[in-house]
C-alpha cells in the first residue's frame, strides 16, 4: 500500500472527539523570514520574466500561515495595502514584528535571494538569485524603506492603520463579499491551492477581487506531502482509503493535478501567462486509482508548478452571470496542510 501506515493511523484517530482540533494548530513555513523573502522575490522575478507588472498598490495573499512575512515583503517592496486570507488565525503580532525586523535588514542589505542550496524544494526556481535591483530600484526602496513608512507598517501590524498603509488579516474567511470587487492588483499564494477543496469557487472569488488586467501568481505543490511512499503515490489511493487518511481534519491535500487548476482558472475568466513546471518520474498507469486513470501524461509527471495569470479586461457575459451567482456561495474556505499529521 502506498499510504504510510502512520499517516493512516493518525487520520483514523481524528475521528475520536477532540483529536481533530489538534491537527491544524500550525501551518508551517512562514516562521522563517528568509523563507518569506525567498518566496516573494522568486514570485516577483518570475512575474518580471513573464512580462507581468511588478509594481502593486494592493496585494492579497491566500493562506499566509504562521506569519504575514511574505505579505510584509510585498509592503517593503512598495505595496500600500496587504490583505491576508486564511482558514484559521495562525499568525500573531509578536511573531510578525520579529519577522518584519529581519526582513527590513534583508531589504536594506539588498541581500541575494536564498537559493536552491538553502531551500532545495522551493518553487519557482530561478536561473540566478541576485537581488533584483532592476525591479526594486534605489528610488523605490528609498521610499518603501524610509523611517516614516516603516513606522506606518509597524503600526498597521498592530491594527493601528495609517491612511496610506493598511494590513487586513481576515481569518477565517468564508465568502467572496469580504473583499470589495476590483480592488486588488495582485493575488499570490505559496503551497496553498493544493489544500483547497473547492478551487473553482476560490478562483472565481479571486477573479472578482482583482481589477481588470490584475495578476495572480500561485506556487502549487502536487506531491503527496509525505502521506505516501512515492511523491505521486496519492494518485494510487482509492477514495475510501483517502477518506480515512484525511479523517476529520478540516483540510488536507485535494489531490488535483496541474490541468485541473489550469481549467478552473480559465473557467473563472483568467488568461494563463506562464506555467513554470517541475517534473519527476511518473507512476505506471496500471497503479493509478480509478478516478485518476484519465490523468494526462503531463499531469502524471508534474510535481509542482508556479502558474501566473491575468484577469481578462473584458468580462464575458457568462462570467458576469457566474459572478452574480457566486455572491450567494459561502464555500470559499482556505485549507492549509497540518504540520502535526
Amino acid at each position: 500500500m502506498q499510504v504510510k501506515p502512520s499517516k493512516l493511523v493518525k487520520g483514523i484517530l481524528t475521528f475520536v472527539p477532540g483529536v481533530a482540533a489538534l491537527t491544524c494548530r500550525r501551518s508551517g513555513g512562514t516562521v522563517s523570514a528568509r523563507y518569506c523573502y525567498a518566496v516573494w522575490l522568486r514570485h516577483l522575478v518570475s512575474m518580471r520574466n513573464s512580462g507581468l507588472p511588478t509594481r502593486f498598490r494592493a496585494v492579497a495573499e491566500l493562506g499566509p500561515g504562521d506569519s504575514l512575512g511574505i505579505g510584509l515583503c510585498a509592503m517593503l517592496s512598495g505595496a500600500d495595502r496587504y490583505y491576508a486570507f486564511d482558514a484559521k488565525p495562525h499568525a500573531n503580532v509578536d511573531r510578525n514584528q520579529e519577522i518584519l525586523d529581519v526582513l527590513i535588514g534583508l531589504f536594506q542589505q539588498r541581500a541575494s535571494i536564498p537559493g536552491d542550496a538553502e531551500f532545495p524544494s522551493l518553487s519557482p526556481q530561478l536561473k540566478q538569485y541576485a537581488f533584483p535591483s532592476d525591479i526594486l530600484t534605489e528610488e523605490i526602496l528609498t521610499t518603501s524603506l524610509s523611517p516614516e513608512r516603516l513606522h506606518a507598517v509597524r503600526r498597521a501590524l498592530k491594527e493601528e492603520q495609517a491612511r496610506n498603509v493598511r494590513i487586513s488579516y481576515i481569518a477565517p474567511w468564508d465568502h467572496v463579499s469580504v473583499m470589495e470587487p476590483g480592488t486588488i492588483d495582485l493575488v499570490f499564494s505559496q503551497a496553498v491551492m493544493e489544500h483547497i477543496d473547492d478551487i473553482q469557487t476560490t478562483y472565481d472569488a479571486l477573479y472578482k477581487w482583482l481589477r481588470p488586467g490584475g495578476s495572480m501568481s500561485h506556487g502549487i505543490d502536487y506531491k503527496s506531502h509525505f502521506y505516501t511512499h512515492n511523491w505521486n503515490g496519492h494518485w494510487t489511493v482509492s477514495d475510501w482509503i483517502w477518506m480515512l487518511v484525511r479523517g476529520k481534519r478540516p483540510y488536507l491535500i485535494n489531490r488535483l493535478p496541474h490541468s485541473a487548476h489550469l481549467r478552473a482558472m480559465r473557467q473563472a475568466g483568467f488568461d494563463i501567462v506562464e506555467e513554470l513546471r517541475n517534473e519527476d518520474a511518473p507512476l505506471a498507469r496500471s497503479l493509478l486509482a480509478s478516478r485518476f486513470k484519465g490523468l494526462t501524461d503531463e499531469d502524471l509527471k508534474t510535481k509542482d508548478a508556479c502558474i501566473q495569470a491575468t484577469k481578462r479586461r473584458e468580462i464575458r457575459p457568462w462570467v458576469a452571470m457566474q459572478n452574480r451567482q457566486m455572491m450567494g456561495k459561502t464555500t470559499c474556505d482556505l485549507r492549509r496542510r497540518p504540520t502535526t499529521s
